[in-house]
């Protein structure tokens, strides 16, 4: 995750230092640190409360998704059938597969970068600096040897070309003077370039911001590749149509590793993996997050909750990321698991296991916002004296059981939750949206009664069919 330089994490206590305000540091004692945890659980008490309704919505549209009865269902003792006719499930694909092919459509990631009207930064319009060219006049033409001129290196053949598709392709704007293949004289004369448009029509325009917009996007997109954001956003896509809302975490920064080998001096390779930073989006079940129960979008949350389901070696893992008390995380793996499985997850899972096959799971809730001055300074956090008691502070804590694992001031700069949350269909008044699913229901209830009725009339209006053993007869019967 991304995180500022300038905080630290030692065994015994939490230290957090403000980015550019050094020595001011976040030190929690033990009874302080009880005192946070209890904050944060409290509203996680009270998230989890607020969106019970939610739940049962969203329980009755995953059971008509997945042509399941729920369990308090009653039929007449004349009902004989309990077929299902999945119609829910049919329309939620179809509505995810058009969400898919808008989004998807145009087979990359649908992000898109493009310069302003008025550019900040860059030059909206810019052409060659003829002076610096050793052009007397700006209407004078463009001699064929600009490009050695641009050029401190000689140049390659330009007539040293391989096969096609090797890469060795001519640019816009290139000449053969340049000779060049991967650089116009573009790329060659962004040292000389005048904001403006050129007198002379036949010089050489260029759109400083437009190229910088495009590097940008290629840059985005490649990240977003390696990191497989495309299947995390189709995650949140389908959660979309069957529950109304899709959750979409980060982007933050990831460690991760490739692999590579080298080659010493007598030709053996060893394996020498790369670490490199590359930012990551995340998927966000609706089930794991808990939004400020006042807030109808995620600009109006104070706070969320991301509820984790960990392993034991999930919850090892967190000691390798950045600032995380390892003692905490050792303290949790001793006191043994604490995980309470909810309600829904059995109706979830189309399981009957008991609880007690979920008891090597942890909980870890995941918290992200703002905590008011004064009770910040109360707890332990030390603030600059020019924030006022009443100003608040946007803080990251990781909470298991009752031990901290990780506080933080808010890493991003602005402040801001890393969430995204976007309903299928907005609901005015309430956080989370409205699916396909649920405005199904009627339809899916009246179909489900109608072929119950149908296939129990049948089998009482159908012609009565016997089968005589003769053998079992008195001869001539």
């Amino acid at each position: 995750m991304a995180e500022n330089d300038n905080t630290i994490l030692n065994a015994d206590n939490i230290y957090v230092e403000v980015e550019g305000e050094a020595g001011k540091t976040l030190d929690l004692e033990d009874s302080q640190r009880l005192n946070l945890v209890g904050i944060i659980t409290s509203r996680f008490a009270q998230s989890e409360e607020s969106r019970e309704t939610d739940e049962r919505r969203w329980l009755k549209a995953y059971e008509n998704y997945r042509g399941l009865y729920h369990k308090s269902t009653k039929f007449r003792d004349s009902e004989k059938s309990r077929v299902f006719v999945k119609i829910t499930k049919t329309k939620v694909l179809a509505a995810f597969g058009q969400l898919v092919d808008v989004i998807f459509g145009t087979g990359k990631f649908p992000i898109g970068i493009a310069e302003t009207k008025i550019p900040e930064g860059e030059f909206e319009h810019a052409h060659l600096d003829h002076g610096q060219l050793g052009i007397d006049s700006p209407t004078s033409e463009v001699p064929d040897n600009i490009g050695n001129r641009l050029e401190d290196e000689p140049q390659e053949n330009v007539y040293d070309v391989g096969y096609e598709g090797d890469g060795r392709t001519l640019k816009a704007g290139a000449t053969l003077g340049t000779g060049v293949f991967t650089d116009s004289l573009e790329d060659q004369a962004e040292d000389m370039l005048v904001e403006g448009l050129s007198p002379n029509p036949q010089a050489l325009e260029l759109s400083p911001a437009q190229k910088a917009a495009r590097r940008m996007e290629k840059l985005i997109h490649d990240q977003i590749d390696e990191s497989h954001g495309s299947s995390e956003i189709r995650n949140a896509l389908l959660e979309s149509a069957l529950l109304g809302t899709g959750i979409v975490k980060g982007p933050f920064n990831f460690n991760k590793q490739l692999n590579k080998w080298d080659k010493d001096e007598e030709g053996n390779r060893t394996y020498n993996p790369l670490e490199v930073r590359v930012p990551r989006i995340e998927f966000v079940s609706c089930w794991d997050f808990y939004p400020d129960p006042t807030a109808t979008n995620i600009e109006e949350c104070e706070y969320v909750i991301h509820r984790h389901k960990m392993n034991k070696s999930q919850l090892r893992q967190l000691r390798n990321m950045p600032y995380f008390d390892k003692d905490a995380i050792r303290d949790c793996l001793q006191n043994g698991p604490n995980y309470v499985e909810k309600d829904y997850e059995s109706t979830l899972k189309d399981d009957a296991r008991t609880e007690d096959t979920y008891q090597s799971h942890f909980e870890v809730l995941e918290y992200w916002g703002i905590m008011d001055a004064e009770y910040a300074r109360d707890v332990g956090i030390d603030l600059d004296d020019k924030i006022d008691d009443l100003d608040e502070v946007q803080i990251n804590a990781w909470v298991c059981g009752n031990q901290l694992l990780r506080a933080v001031i808010n890493p991003f700069t602005p402040y801001r939750i890393p969430y995204h949350a976007f309903p299928y269909e907005r609901n005015p008044y309430n956080f989370f949206g409205i699916g396909v699913a649920e405005n199904m229901d009627d339809s899916q209830q009246i179909m489900n009664g109608h072929a119950r009725m149908a296939i129990d009339n049948l089998a009482m209006a159908g012609s009565l069919v016997e089968d005589i053993d003769e053998s079992a007869l008195v001869g001539g019967q």
